[in-house]
Parts: C-alpha cells; structure tokens; sequence
C-alpha cells in the first residue's frame, strides 16, 4: 500500500511558504511528441524542456528577516533558488535546485491566494524519507 497526498511543506531558500491546492511537478527535461509519414510509419520526436512544479501560495510569508514577502518583480528576480517539497504523508521529498519563478503572481484579495506562478529548475531529485 502507498499513500499519496496529505499535507505538503514547501522551502525555498530557506523560506517556508505555504502552498494551496495541488502541486504538479514535472520532473522530465523532455518532452516526447509522435506522428505519422505519409505511409503510415510512425516517428517520434523529442525536445528538451525545463523541469517545473506549478501551485498556488498563502500570500503570507515572511522572509528570512522576518518581513512580509512582496509579490511583485522582486520575487521574479530570485535565480539559483532551492526548492524543497516534502510530502508528510507520502514520505517523499522533491528538491529542485537552479530554478527561479516563471509567470505572472497574481494576488486574490478575496482569499489571499498568489496564483499565475510556476517554478522551473535545472534539476529535480526526489527522495524517500
């Protein structure tokens, strides 16, 4: 029996944030593609393609100095971050390093929720705790 889901903790940087709904990580460089010559053989292409992890977040961090974290460009500036997911329940943990945020943050007001966020990574290792 295995068990997935449960709770999640995230550390970036020494940060911890607070995560809302799913997590999705790609741990793959590649992405695979197929089709079909003209006599019906089949061919597969590859190309490469950056490790992700895509979630919302708690707007509500503080950063290693015990300040609010602001979700604007300087978030976006963070390069050669380290990620750590680690799955309490599932007895996992990711740890992505190289990465820094892709996308747009946006902030719901109504709940407190940053979404339009995604992190890629040079690498993604995932070990059993």
């Amino acid at each position: 029996m295995h068990t997935s889901g449960g709770r999640v903790s995230i550390v970036i940087n020494g940060v911890t944030y607070s995560a809302r709904g799913v997590i999705k990580i790609a741990k793959s460089n590649q992405t695979n593609a197929s089709g079909v010559n003209q006599d019906g053989t089949l061919y597969r292409t590859v190309q490469p393609k950056a490790r992700t992890a895509e979630c919302t977040f708690d707007r509500f961090v503080r950063t290693t100095d015990q300040k609010p974290l602001v979700w604007d460009e300087r978030v976006l500036q963070m390069t050669d971050m380290q990620v750590t997911f680690t799955e309490t329940d599932g007895g996992q943990q990711h740890i992505m390093s190289g990465a820094f945020w892709v996308g747009d943050p946006q902030e719901d007001t109504s709940t407190g929720e940053i979404e339009g966020l995604s992190i890629a990574a040079d690498d993604c290792k995932t070990i059993n705790l």
